[in-house]
């Protein structure tokens, strides 16, 4: 019999796939029969032995869990008969060729997405996107021509992001508690665990080993927590035309030890604070209850001034190495509490009832044409000013002043109009 859905996803990487096997048993609870294929190679896919062990692989697929060659997963899900199938948002030459073969046949489709401020529309039928704001990066700050493809969708659905949602990565066997994390790395228990979250224009010795040496001369723990995609480098090495950071692993080039893919679950779960400059994660940190420590940002300064002013109740904004060298060493780390947690949760997945997962599983049942109450969503009908007002309750100043002078008139403009009934 063929499954009611099967999720092809192109673009993965072993710190955080596992949540697509949580949203897999979620949707299977539910009794929707759900097929799931990883692509298994380079330069985006997992890989045997390094995030899922061999001898798991029979467990899986008895699951209906499969790992497959990208040639492999891009003709299953053309040739599917599944009566929905679902991708992943990232920029990719396959998605396109798959969703419409589907579409072809009679099927449905959709994407989800990874991220709140990055999210390629290949043209599905189905968005399943973290918050309106997604929309509005995509088509206010990104301005890609795939952002032109939004309106055209039946539906958008705000589902929040199960790939914020603090569930760990056991398929290894995990951690028992963080005393277990801390002899594996050598750590000493008896300090804090500071997270370093470098991104590629962090890749500098001025940047990443400043900050690499602040942790270390304060005594603490260290934990690097490298960018998907520099996993992936060491993960299957320099891919032709694919290019990244330093072409060597960040972590070889600075003579640092970072943590393994399939821990980086972990070290959101264990670490004590986390040290950010050019990255979105921000606005994940409050899902794990954890305070961010903000570098100022020289690449898309005001973007990244703007996402991480959305979990500003739990964010600590620096104003330079010196900063963060003396506020570690002292240890001067605000206490947040669960409310502040949760008010920049709030903002960062609309308020509502249940967790991405939940919201994730109504909408997968909602396009299948279940008896269910969807999650918040909107249909464009083809009107770009459908989207924007989805959006424009959510976007505030600093959203606004993130973009670029040309682009923030053209909103500006467009948001008078509105307003004036136009």
């Amino acid at each position: 019999m063929a499954p009611d859905v099967l999720i092809a996803w192109f673009n993965a990487h072993g710190g955080a796939f596992h949540k697509l096997l949580a949203l897999h048993g979620r949707l299977a609870s539910a009794g929707v029969r759900c097929e799931l294929c990883f692509n298994s190679g380079p330069p985006r896919g997992l890989k045997v032995g390094a995030d899922v062990p061999e001898a798991r692989l029979e467990e899986l697929a008895a699951q209906g869990v499969r790992l497959v060659s990208r040639p492999e997963l891009a003709e299953l899900a053309k040739k599917s008969e599944a009566r929905l199938v679902i991708t992943d948002a990232h920029h990719d030459a396959d998605i396109p060729g798959v969703l419409a073969a589907v579409r072809a046949r009679g099927g449905k489709t959709a994407q989800l997405a990874t991220l709140l401020g990055d999210f390629t529309c290949h043209g599905a039928d189905n968005l399943l996107v973290q918050h309106p704001l997604t929309l509005f990066f995509e088509r206010e700050f990104n301005r890609t021509r795939e952002s032109e493809r939004l309106a055209l969708a039946e539906t958008i659905y705000y589902t929040g992001n199960i790939f914020f949602e603090p569930t760990v990565n056991d398929l290894f066997g995990g951690f028992a508690d963080r005393a277990a994390f801390c002899a594996k790395y050598g750590f000493n228990l008896a300090r804090p665990i500071c997270l370093w979250l470098p991104s590629a224009p962090d890749n500098t010795p001025e940047v990443y080993g400043a900050v690499c040496e602040a942790v270390e001369q304060a005594g603490l723990n260290l934990a690097i927590k490298l960018h998907p995609w520099d996993y992936a480098l060491k993960k299957h090495g320099a891919q032709p035309g694919d290019a990244w950071g330093l072409g060597r692993p960040s972590d070889e080039v600075f003579g640092r030890r970072a943590v393994d893919e399939p821990d980086t679950t972990w070290a959101f779960r264990f670490c004590d604070a986390a040290v950010l400059r050019t990255s979105a994660m921000s606005v994940e940190l409050p899902f794990w209850e954890r305070p961010s420590l903000l570098l100022p940002a020289t690449l898309k300064p005001r973007l990244f001034e703007a996402q991480a002013h959305m979990a500003r109740r739990c964010s600590v904004w620096l104003s330079g190495m010196d900063d963060l060298r003396r506020r570690l060493k002292d240890w001067d780390i605000p206490r947040f509490d669960s409310d502040d947690y949760a008010a920049a949760r709030d903002v960062v997945r609309l308020p509502g009832e249940g967790d991405a997962y939940v919201r994730t599983v109504a909408a997968i049942r909602h396009v299948l044409g279940q008896e269910v109450a969807p999650p918040a969503h909107v249909e464009p009908k083809g009107s770009f000013a459908a989207l924007a007002r989805s959006y424009a309750p959510h976007v505030d100043h600093m959203l606004r002043r993130s973009l670029t002078p040309r682009r923030r008139l053209r909103y500006e403009l467009a948001r008078l109009r509105r307003t004036l009934g136009f």
